[in-house]
């Protein structure tokens, strides 16, 4: 129902700005985006991760990223574009609010509307997913979530598992997050 509800305020903005012609400056994006990681920062103070998290915590983000780029760069000998621009809409992790706009502001928007619509497909698996993966693989479905493991999934993942794993679900989201912009921004530096 998240996923939807985010769709159609996309789908809104754009009907919006396109009869409106309404544009925010450019730099605004950039700084919403930034604000919005300082307060996940601010959220992920007031919970204590305990060092027995930190294992558990590292092998799901290890998956994740290594997972997401490995079968990345495998659908890329398949996939109309080059293996740089594949591996570089694959490293939003699931965050497409982010990674469409670093790539389509540095890049091309082609490859950003890609990413909006892979991440966003990410999430929608995650959501069909975790009530049935979770039961056999709490670290393998959170690293299916990415980055929303941390905010739009951890109410699936707090409904269908235990404390421990929502905790890990939230650290994990958090370290991928903080990824996202790193390795997005990795890729494209290597295509230009």
């Amino acid at each position: 129902m998240q996923a939807l509800v985010l769709l159609s305020a996309v789908i809104l903005g754009l009907i919006i700005g396109r009869i409106f012609h309404f544009t925010l400056p450019d730099w605004s994006t950039e700084f919403i985006l930034y604000a919005l990681v300082f307060f996940v920062g601010l959220d992920l103070s007031k919970e204590k991760i305990g060092r027995k998290f930190v294992r558990r915590i590292t092998i799901a983000v290890l998956s994740t990223v290594l997972g997401t780029l490995s079968l990345s760069f495998v659908s890329s000998f398949f996939l109309p574009l080059k293996k740089l621009e594949v591996l570089a809409a694959a490293s939003g992790f699931g965050w497409y609010s982010l990674s469409a706009i670093l790539i389509t502001s540095s890049y091309s928007a082609y490859l950003g509307s890609i990413s909006f619509f892979s991440n966003v497909l990410r999430e929608l698996i995650g959501i069909v997913f975790i009530p049935f993966g979770i039961k056999i693989s709490k670290l393998g479905t959170i690293s299916v979530a990415g980055a929303t493991s941390m905010d739009t999934l951890l109410g699936l993942v707090a409904s269908y598992s235990d404390r421990e794993t929502v905790l890990i679900s939230f650290g994990h989201g958090f370290i991928v997050s903080m990824l996202v912009p790193v390795m997005v921004n990795f890729f494209l530096g290597l295509l230009k």
